[in-house]
């Protein structure tokens, strides 16, 4: 899609979705109230092989995987228990849940969580910077072999956020002092920057491979991810949906998304997935409303240096090197 526009994610697979036929497909984050678990339904109405489903529980994979049977008995699915705020269970969950699957050829990373209190993970890192960024810098790598494996077509999908145009990643204070100047917004935006960085310089290192990376806006999407939100949540919204009363942290003023249905927010994931109009040729984009959007990547998020640095302190924070 080369224009921004707010579809369902039945459009772009009734377009696209005839190369998901076969596929095996990895998608982080399912339960009933995420995007994710809309993804992986709406995903299998195009007949994919195998999708993987991750979460922290069984329980909460377990309704999707029975509206996926209802309706698709033919697509196997299979669940894969991911604790993200322990670097441990994610290296376990690979190793053993994953050992006889020889290629993936889509990995959606969407799990996430949203302005919580200050907590650190089990190895120590800020609860978000850690959960939604460090866990999923250190998944890609470990998966990676496995999509090399798919070749050429296959993707890595990071989600990411609109905070991001508000958020830099604070390269000398990830925890924010210990959370003694802990901002829940800041920390949040700060582990989006994060992502979307860690996606355009992947990006850039896959591009010779012909494995797509994005990183993605879902859009304003009302799911479980706000479960943490203060009650005067819903004020700071409707502050927000005013035009021109957000900022970037170049000082640009920029508006809120208008608010989008699940099939909405995932779309874009499946475009980034297999939309050809959008080629490996952009590898490493920003996309929003199902179209490359790198307009909305302010200068610290684009800075080669903060790019450079940030790979090289995640690296130490997960104690491997990647090999690419």
């Amino acid at each position: 899609m080369s224009v921004k526009q707010l579809l369902r994610s039945e459009v772009v697979l009734e377009k696209y979705g005839k190369s998901l036929a076969g596929k095996t497909i990895l998608i982080t984050g399912i339960s009933e109230q995420s995007i994710a678990g809309e993804l992986a339904i709406q995903l299998s109405t195009a007949d994919p092989r195998l999708l993987i489903l991750s979460a922290r529980t069984e329980s909460k994979v377990a309704p999707i995987i029975e509206k996926i049977k209802e309706s698709k008995p033919d697509v196997e699915t299979r669940f894969l228990g991911i604790e993200l705020a322990d670097l441990s269970s994610v290296r376990r969950a690979i190793e053993h849940g994953l050992s006889d699957v020889p290629k993936i050829d889509h990995v959606v990373f969407v799990a996430g969580v949203m302005a919580c209190p200050f907590d650190k993970t089990k190895d120590g890192f800020e609860m978000q910077f850690g959960v939604n960024y460090v866990a999923n810098f250190l998944l890609v790598k470990l998966l990676l072999p496995k999509v090399q494996a798919a070749g050429p077509g296959s993707s890595i999908i990071i989600t990411s956020s609109a905070i991001m145009r508000q958020g830099k990643v604070h390269l000398d204070d990830l925890d924010f002092s210990d959370g003694k100047i802990y901002d829940p917004w800041a920390a949040y935006g700060q582990s989006n920057a994060a992502r979307t960085m860690f996606a355009k310089r992947l990006g850039e290192k896959l591009k010779v491979q012909g494995i797509r990376v994005f990183s993605i806006d879902p859009g304003s999407v009302n799911t479980g991810l706000q479960r943490h939100c203060p009650p005067e949540f819903l004020e700071m919204v409707k502050a927000w949906e005013k035009p021109g009363s957000l900022v970037d942290a170049d000082g640009n003023k920029f508006d809120m998304q208008p608010w989008a249905t699940r099939s909405e927010g995932a779309a874009t994931m499946i475009t980034g997935m297999i939309d050809t109009t959008i080629s490996v040729d952009d590898n490493g984009s920003f996309l929003c409303q199902n179209a490359v959007a790198n307009d909305h990547m302010h200068s610290h998020v684009r800075n080669e240096e903060n790019i450079t640095r940030l790979w090289e302190i995640s690296e130490e924070l997960i104690g491997e090197k990647y090999d690419i």
